[in-house]
C-alpha cells in the first residue's frame, strides 16, 4: 500500500482538481497544465468567473504547501459576459503566506491565478524572498511593486480580451520570456550549472516517504549549502516543505478515501505514526485529522454542505 500510494501523488492532486472543479462548479472554476518547459516552477493555472446572480459571496479555505500565487483580479462586468473587454486592467497581487487562510469569492468576479512551485515564482519573477521579507510584513502584495519586466504591457494585454484560454496563452507567454531573460542573466553571469538546483530537487524530496538523510547524500552540495539556497529561494527548509507535503497528502486523502483508518493515512503519507500526523495536521490546517475527516464524509453524505 505504500508503495503504491508513494507514486500516486500526482494522481491524488489531479483528483483533487476533478474534487474542484465539481465543488466550485457555482463558481465556474477550470484549471490548467503548464507547457512543459515551465512545469518545473508551474503547477497549474486556474480561472474563476463567479455568476453575477449568485446570492452572496462564497468563502472557501487554502491551506499551505510551500507555493506561492499570482492572482488577476478583473473588472466586474456591467453587462454580459459577452460584451467586448472594457479595456480596464486587472489588479494582479502575488501572495507568498504559508499558513492558512480564507478568501471570499464575491458575486461577479473574475480571477485567473499561476500557481507555482516553491522557489518557482522567484526564479521566473527574478525577485528575492528576503527583500520581499525586508520591506514588509504583509503575505499579499501588489505585483505591480514588484517592477516586473514586462508586466505592464501584459495587464495591457490581458484588458484586451475576455476570454480565459487567451488570458492564460498571454500570461504563459510573458512567463516564458521571463523564464528565458533568467537563463540569460544567470548564463552570462556563469552560473549555468546552478539553474534550477532546488527546482531540480523537489520531485524526489518531497517523495511522502523520503528520508531527507538518503536525499542529502544525492545533492552536488553540502546538506549546509542546500539548506541555505532552499531557504532563500523559498522562504523554508526541506523538512518543513516535507512536513507541508505529507499534511497536503493526508488532506487528499481523506478527501478523496475518507472511510481510510487515521492510522493508514499517517504511515501511506511518511508519518511515524497517528500521533505525528496529528501534530502536523493540526500546525498547518488549525484542525484535527478526525475533524477533518468527519467534514469531509459531511459534505459526501449532503453535497450542498461546503
Amino acid at each position: 500500500m505504500v508503495l503504491i500510494l508513494r507514486y500516486t501523488a500526482d494522481l491524488l492532486e489531479m483528483r483533487s482538481f476533478k474534487r474542484f472543479e465539481t465543488e466550485l462548479a457555482h463558481l465556474g472554476f477550470t484549471h490548467f497544465k503548464p507547457l512543459a518547459s515551465l512545469r518545473p516552477w508551474v503547477q497549474r493555472y486556474f480561472h474563476l468567473r463567479v455568476a453575477t446572480d449568485l446570492p452572496q459571496g462564497i468563502e472557501q479555505t487554502f491551506y499551505p504547501d510551500g507555493g506561492t500565487s499570482l492572482h488577476f483580479y478583473f473588472p466586474t462586468p456591467t453587462q454580459s459576459l459577452t460584451q467586448t473587454p472594457s479595456g480596464e486592467e486587472p489588479q494582479v497581487l502575488f501572495h507568498y503566506g504559508q499558513s492558512r487562510h480564507s478568501h471570499a469569492f464575491l458575486p461577479g468576479i473574475e480571477l485567473m491565478t499561476a500557481r507555482f512551485h516553491p522557489g518557482g515564482a522567484f526564479h521566473l519573477l527574478g525577485i528575492e524572498l528576503q527583500d520581499i521579507l525586508s520591506a514588509t510584513s504583509v503575505t499579499t502584495i501588489d505585483a505591480t511593486q514588484l517592477q516586473l519586466t514586462g508586466l505592464d504591457q501584459l495587464l495591457s494585454q490581458l484588458a484586451e480580451t475576455n476570454q480565459p484560454a487567451q488570458r492564460i496563452t498571454l500570461l504563459e507567454h510573458w512567463l516564458l520570456q521571463l523564464n528565458q531573460r533568467q537563463f540569460d542573466t544567470a548564463l552570462s553571469r556563469h552560473k549555468c550549472a546552478r539553474i534550477g538546483l532546488v527546482q531540480a530537487s523537489l520531485p524526489k524530496l518531497i517523495q511522502t516517504q523520503a528520508s531527507l538523510e538518503d536525499f542529502y547524500r544525492q545533492l552536488p552540495l553540502s546538506r549546509r549549502q542546500y539548506e541555505r539556497r532552499f531557504k532563500q529561494e523559498t522562504g523554508l527548509s526541506p523538512a518543513q516543505l516535507l512536513q507541508l507535503n505529507r499534511v497536503k497528502v493526508a488532506r487528499n486523502l481523506l478527501s478523496q478515501s475518507p472511510n481510510l483508518s487515521l492510522v493508514q493515512v499517517a504511515f501511506d503519507c511518511g508519518f511515524y505514526d497517528q500521533a505525528h500526523l496529528h501534530q502536523h495536521f493540526v500546525r498547518v490546517t488549525q484542525q484535527t485529522p478526525g475533524q477533518y475527516k468527519k467534514r469531509k464524509m459531511s459534505q459526501i453524505s449532503n453535497p450542498t454542505s461546503r
